[in-house]
């Protein structure tokens, strides 16, 4: 018996598109992983090295100060005065650093602060700040070292006094951070020097060399500004003017300064009557018809070969009035001979197409109306914003039809975009007064609103303002707010509303408990009468009067009644306040 041994050859198989693949993603992830790990050896290192250099710099020029004697201890420009720059750059080991340096003045408490020292003199001991900036891969770094130098005796600043800046908000709280700059050129050396308000929004500089004609500059990031003004032929009397400074005396000045605004304005057409209106001259203002035609300027029915339709219809194109702020009414002007008829229907935009306005809303539309004029004026424009009129013509006798000849649907829109209208802001700060003692104002500045009626002033400074308008042609008819008030750190916005001008006319605000009243009834009588409501900004207006006297009667509820006699000429304005019952 014979036995056969078989065997089998296993062969390796080959690699696959798959292994590749993953096998690559391994080594890249490794790979990137150890280029990462270098890099960022590579960067501390350099920081590390650049920050020694920075700390050795600091060192240095700490060093350096602490060997001087003291009364040569202080910057060039600055206070004291010395003949250390207060900028200058160093280049180590391929970075270049920027040294700044600051020396100051200092009251020890030991001896009394301020007014309570107890030799008058605030100038105890100098304060050195050295910081060293620079730059590593576009991010700004700094090293800084703080240090004192005292004298050797009795502390002095003889031929010198103090100048302390206080800077404060608009409502008396100190502003901390608030870089103030002081410049002297009629001093030797001249003094030119920045300096930081501290926690308490002071900046304090005893040893100022006594002088006049400090020129002083407050400023900080998304802040105003303030300053000291020169005495010009534009300033006469600039306040507040350059400090001076005496000897053994303080001087202080305070500065208010608080975060910007912004002020965008609106200037619009008031609220005014608008018309659709077809003469039927032609078919472009009908949006569909059916056996009827337009000729010699009317709509009838169609005629063939000298018989008529037995009915017809046609609808208007859409009636989509912008800013739309109430329809009127639907009139038209039509003929009916014996044996026709006609009607009209009110269709509107329901979202998907038109349909009739429902009866709820529109009495007898579905029926349809035979009488002109239909009063639209209870339709609510959220709901009815866009419209079509239809005419449904019919004959029982085919050699005579009915014809529209004309039909107008009115409304009224606005306000509307008012542009390139000039308009002025001047605000209750001044910097002076001219040479007659009229108010030189910090912000007094005029403007034209863009093509869609709007113009965005910002930075602003937080103010109040007087608003006014340079429109030849039109009339003021509402100031919303009336008396406009910037707030810091705000956004405020003003709407100015216009309309034709007439020679008289009268703009009554009524306000309550300092906020406008809205639907206050206000009565005028006179030469010409009229009984309006207050809008949301609680004004109304009436134009067309005459230069007369005029009775003016203020109702509102939950306030006492007014009246006054008021005298219009001219765009006459008359503001007042209600007391509250």
């Amino acid at each position: 018996m014979k036995c056969r041994l078989s065997h089998t050859n296993t062969l390796p198989r080959g690699i696959t598109l798959i292994d590749v693949v993953v096998g690559t993603a391994i080594i890249t992830i490794v790979f990137l992983g150890i280029f990462g790990a270098f890099k960022l050896s590579i960067e501390l290192v350099y920081n590390t090295k650049a920050k020694t250099g920075a700390v050795s710099l600091v060192t240095q020029q700490m060093e350096f100060i602490r060997s001087l004697q003291y009364d040569a201890v202080g910057t060039v420009g600055g206070i004291p005065s010395g003949a250390i720059p207060q900028l200058s750059q160093e280049s180590l080991n391929g970075v270049l650093y920027t040294v700044r340096t600051f020396i100051q003045y200092e009251d020890a408490p030991e001896d009394g602060l301020d007014v309570l020292d107890e030799n008058g003199i605030t100038a105890d001991y100098k304060v050195i700040k050295v910081e060293v900036l620079w730059t590593t891969r576009g991010f700004s770094r700094s090293a800084i070292a703080v240090s004192r130098v005292a004298p050797r005796g009795i502390e002095s600043i003889a031929g010198g006094g103090t100048l302390r800046i206080n800077v404060i908000n608009s409502v008396a709280l100190p502003i901390s951070g608030a870089s103030v700059h002081i410049v002297n050129s009629g001093v030797a050396p001249a003094v030119d020097v920045t300096a930081s308000t501290n926690a308490n929004g002071s900046v304090i500089f005893p040893g100022a060399p006594s002088a006049s004609g400090y020129e002083i500059t407050v400023s900080k990031d998304d802040y105003s500004g303030a300053q000291t003004y020169d005495s010009s032929a534009g300033n006469p009397n600039p306040n507040p003017g350059h400090v001076a400074v005496a000897e053994g005396t303080t001087s202080t000045i305070s500065f208010s300064i608080d975060l910007l605004a912004s002020l965008r304005t609106f200037t619009k057409k008031a609220i005014g009557p608008g018309m659709f209106s077809d003469a039927f001259d032609d078919t472009s203002q009908l949006f569909s018809t059916s056996s009827v035609s337009v000729q010699e300027g009317a709509l009838t029915l169609l005629d063939s070969e000298g018989s008529y339709a037995p009915e017809g219809s046609g609808t208007s194109i859409s009636i989509n009035p912008q800013y739309l702020s109430s329809w009127d009414a639907f009139s038209w002007d039509s003929t009916t001979p014996p044996s026709t008829a006609f009607l009209t229907h009110v269709y509107y935009f329901d979202g998907s197409g038109f349909s009739l306005v429902p009866d709820a809303d529109l009495p007898g539309n579905s029926t349809g109306f035979n009488s002109s004029p239909v009063d639209l004026t209870s339709l609510p424009t959220a709901t009815y914003d866009q419209l079509r009129v239809g005419a449904s013509l019919s004959t029982g006798d085919l050699a005579v039809t009915p014809s529209l000849l004309s039909w107008d649907l009115s409304y009224h829109a606005g306000p509307t975009p008012l542009p390139s209208i000039p308009f002025g802001i001047r605000g209750t700060k001044t910097i002076g007064t001219d040479g007659s003692g009229i108010p030189i104002y910090k912000v007094d500045a005029t403007y034209t609103t863009d093509q869609y009626g709007e113009w965005l002033v910002d930075p602003l400074d937080p103010d109040a303002y007087l608003v006014t308008v340079s429109a030849p042609t039109y009339n003021v008819v509402e100031r919303c707010p009336f008396d406009l008030s910037v707030l810091p750190n705000s956004g405020t916005e003003l709407t100015i509303t216009l309309d034709t001008k007439t020679t008289h006319s009268l703009l009554v605000n009524v306000i309550g408990n300092n906020t406008p009243i809205q639907n206050a009834t206000v009565v005028l009588t006179g030469p010409k009468s009229g009984n309006q409501p207050t809008s949301a900004c609680g004004q109304t207006y009436f134009g067309g009067l005459t230069n007369d006297l005029y009775t003016v009667s203020i109702t509102a509820p939950g306030f006492l009644a007014h009246n006054e006699d008021v005298a219009v000429s001219g765009a006459t304005v008359f503001s007042v306040s209600l007391p509250g019952q």
